[in-house]
């Protein structure tokens, strides 16, 4: 039976990355975003559009530097991500083989540093906290569940032959 359509392949003869993988791999790197936003505050055009949501919305509230370690699994991945063609490092390939689990990894360690926080009292369960807790805990079903995902990771664009 077939699975997928020409369509489904790039030009390395490999699938392509399903959007909602990279989608959910940036999601997975929103730490990042938020701890990045007052630093943006400072850039003439974007600083203007960013300002009243800094105000609202203090970074300080929804992320910490231990969270911004929790998104290094999903940062290793997008970056093999970028890199996966022929002429990669091996290093990249044994990262995307192995990109499901460092997914995972990222969202339990994020939810391991939330609960942290909570039982220390650092921080307290809001609702956008919940919001984060419940998109991971469907990330893990989706990363679980979905047969394209796996089988994307099981493939990675085969080096070139040189000829000689």
């Amino acid at each position: 039976m077939i699975r997928y359509t020409p369509d489904d392949y790039n030009q390395y003869d490999v699938l392509k990355i399903p959007l909602f993988l990279v989608l959910a791999n940036f999601y997975l790197l929103k730490h990042y975003l938020i701890i990045a936003l007052p630093i943006m505050a400072h850039i003439p055009m974007i600083g203007r559009v960013i300002q009243p949501l800094i105000q609202i919305m203090p970074s300080s509230q929804f992320s910490s530097g231990a969270l911004l370690y929790s998104c290094i699994p999903a940062l290793l991945v997008i970056i093999s991500m970028a890199g996966r063609k022929p002429t990669a490092a091996p290093w990249l390939r044994w990262i995307w083989q192995r990109g499901q689990w460092f997914l995972l990894l990222t969202i339990v360690l994020e939810i391991a540093f939330f609960a942290w926080y909570i039982v220390q009292g650092t921080k307290k369960l809001n609702e956008v906290n919940l919001m984060f807790i419940y998109l991971d805990l469907v990330l893990i079903f989706y990363l679980m569940k979905s047969q394209r995902v796996r089988d994307a990771f099981a493939q990675f664009p085969v080096p070139d032959k040189k000829e000689g």
